[in-house]
C-alpha cells in the first residue's frame, strides 16, 4: 500500500494592516464568514482551543465587533468549523459512493485523506467533544455518518470490506491515528495501514 506524504499546511496568520481593514469592508458577509472560519482554524491548530476571539480578529484583519456579528460566541464558532468538516466528510463520501465502482478504494482512499488532515489540525477533536451536542453539528454528523454508511455498504457488497465492519471501527480508526501521533508524530501513517488491513475481509478472516 502506498502511504501518501504527510504535510502540515503553512499556518500564516493575515498580518493586521490598513490594507487587511480595507479588505475586510469591502468582503460580503459570506466571504467574512469564511474568512474568520479559515484563520481561526489556523490559530487554533497552532495555539490550541484556548486562542482567544480578539487574536483571531486581529489575524483576520478585523475588529472584534465583526468576529462576534459572525459567530456570538467561541462555542458558535467552534461548532461552525466541526460542522463544515463534518459536511465535507459527507460531500468527501457521497462522491466516493458515485465514483468509478470500487467502494473499497475509494473508502480507503477517503480515509488517507481525513487521517491526514487529522494530523494536520487535530484541535478538531477536542473541538467535537465541545460541541457535541450543537443542533448543527449533530445534523452535520447525521449527514456524515448516512454517507459513510453507504460507501461501507458498498465496498461490503464488493467482498473486499469485513462483513462485520461498522462506523464504531471508523470512530476507533480515527481515535486510534491520533493516538499514535501522540506517541510518535510521524506514526499515524502506519497506525492507519495496519487498521486499513485489518478492516480487508481476506485479512479479517485470516485473524
Amino acid at each position: 500500500m502506498t502511504i501518501p506524504a504527510a504535510h502540515r499546511p503553512a499556518l500564516s496568520p493575515v498580518a493586521t494592516t490598513p490594507e487587511t481593514d480595507c479588505e475586510w469592508a469591502a468582503l460580503d458577509s459570506d466571504a467574512k464568514r469564511e474568512r474568520l472560519l479559515r484563520t481561526a482554524g489556523e490559530l487554533f491548530a497552532r495555539d490550541g482551543l484556548g486562542a482567544p476571539m480578539p487574536a483571531i480578529a486581529a489575524a483576520a484583519g478585523a475588529g472584534v465587533a465583526s468576529v462576534y456579528r459572525q459567530f456570538p460566541s467561541k462555542h458558535e464558532l467552534l461548532a461552525a468549523l466541526v460542522t463544515r468538516r463534518f459536511e465535507q466528510i459527507a460531500d468527501g463520501a457521497r462522491r466516493a459512493s458515485v465514483g468509478d465502482g470500487d467502494c473499497w478504494s475509494a473508502l480507503t482512499d477517503l480515509l488517507w485523506t481525513l487521517v491526514e488532515r487529522q494530523a494536520a489540525d487535530d484541535f478538531l477533536g477536542e473541538a467535537r467533544s465541545a460541541v457535541a451536542e450543537h443542533p448543527d453539528v449533530l445534523a452535520a454528523n447525521a449527514r456524515a455518518t448516512g454517507a459513510f454508511e453507504q460507501l461501507l455498504a458498498g465496498a461490503r457488497a464488493e467482498g473486499r470490506l469485513r462483513a462485520d465492519a461498522s462506523m464504531l471501527d471508523l470512530r476507533l480508526l480515527f481515535a486510534a491515528t491520533r493516538a499514535a501521533k501522540q506517541v510518535e508524530p510521524d506514526a499515524w501513517p502506519r497506525m492507519l495501514e495496519l487498521l486499513i488491513d485489518a478492516l480487508h475481509e481476506d485479512r479479517g478472516r485470516a485473524r
